[in-house]
């Protein structure tokens, strides 16, 4: 049978969970080439027929605008409806709303009645998003037990995400052992934070045995993965030579893959290394580019830096004022180290004075 005359027979007599999953192979573009306006009509068909699933995917589409013209109004009424009839993902959605405030005013009492209803259904968000609320204390008394017996609950339905954050009360509390237990089990369901907390636990030899192998081994998964800390963490594993051959030229290039992700770490480390010159070529305008880009995002040794450059004029423009500037900053900050520099100044200027006093 071709795969029209198929078509023709299900829009014709086919069952609203049909035609919902028609609407999924278009989305998806399973079987069929995507298709997203017949998506839409397929979901749409569903809906009209009572499927809460097909309601909800529509609602998607709308809010979206999607395979059609975009439109809230309809995406909330589809989503309420839904809701209304016990779908968990819808009800979770409906809570995201409430708490965040998304196309409708913050209510906090509306997110946790919503949140609930889709946890009592086995909603591992909801759970999750029940659990961060319990912990937090946000709009109810903080309660820690009732935190973990969320995400606990989620984690035995097999959430990485659960894991994670049953890892990181743990971890709060002190309990080590058990949160590296929870983070290997997120990290084993993929999540690549929970991995990268992990090469932490297996460099430092907190709640587990030291093993560098698989310190890194830990760091290079989560850094495949795109986490930024642990591609600064493999860069400083090379630099260091900690658990690998040292090689500057390496620790270089994660340096800068963990930078172009934002890691401020990584940003000042990689200013360092073309500041001296290793693993890549001296440049020292660069290295000042850089530490101001930490400095401008809160890094006190970024002022630390930039500071002694201007004191000496090298990647900028030697200037007094901007030195102290940036040193001050820095002392502010909490960076103790730009107190001898500032000296140094302070020093200089005095025995300035003096000789042209004499």
């Amino acid at each position: 049978m071709a795969p029209s005359s198929l078509l023709k027979i299900l829009e014709r007599n086919g069952s609203p969970v049909s035609h919902n999953k028609m609407g999924e192979i278009y989305e998806e573009g399973l079987i069929l080439r995507r298709n997203l306006r017949k998506a839409a009509k397929w979901y749409g068909k569903a809906a009209s027929r009572g499927n809460v699933r097909g309601m909800y995917n529509l609602a998607r589409l709308y809010e979206t605008g999607k395979g059609v013209r975009r439109d809230s109004g309809k995406a909330e009424q589809l989503l309420i409806s839904a809701a209304e009839a016990d779908l968990p993902d819808a009800q979770y959605q409906l809570g995201w709303r409430h708490a965040v405030g998304h196309r409708t005013e913050k209510d906090m009492d509306e997110a946790i009645k919503w949140y609930n209803k889709a946890a009592d259904r086995g909603n591992n968000m909801a759970l999750i998003s029940l659990g961060i609320i319990y912990r937090s204390g946000e709009h109810v008394p903080k309660d820690y037990e009732k935190a973990k017996s969320y995400f606990r609950k989620a984690a035995d339905r097999g959430s990485a995400e659960g894991s994670f954050q049953l890892g990181s009360i743990h971890e709060e509390e002190g309990d080590l052992k058990e949160a590296v237990k929870r983070f290997r089990t997120s990290a084993h369901r993929g999540k690549p934070e929970a991995m990268y907390k992990l090469g932490n636990y297996y460099e430092s030899g907190l709640g587990t045995e030291p093993d560098l192998e698989k310190a890194i081994l830990s760091y290079g998964e989560a850094a495949l993965m795109g986490d930024t800390d642990a591609q600064y963490s493999i860069g400083r594993m090379y630099y260091e030579g900690k658990g690998i051959e040292k090689d500057f030229t390496e620790a270089a290039k994660w340096f800068r893959i963990s930078a172009e992700g934002g890691n401020l770490n990584a940003i000042y480390n990689l200013a360092d290394l073309y500041s001296a010159g290793e693993g890549v070529r001296r440049n020292p305008k660069r290295a000042a580019k850089l530490y101001r880009m930490v400095a401008d995002r809160g890094l006190p040794e970024g002022h630390l830096r930039l500071g002694i450059m201007y004191s000496i004029g090298i990647g900028v423009r030697a200037d007094k004022s901007m030195a102290v500037r940036h040193l001050e900053e820095a002392l502010r900050m909490g960076c103790d180290a730009a107190e001898e520099p500032l000296k140094k100044l302070a020093d200089t200027d005095r025995e300035k004075q003096q000789r042209m006093g004499g």
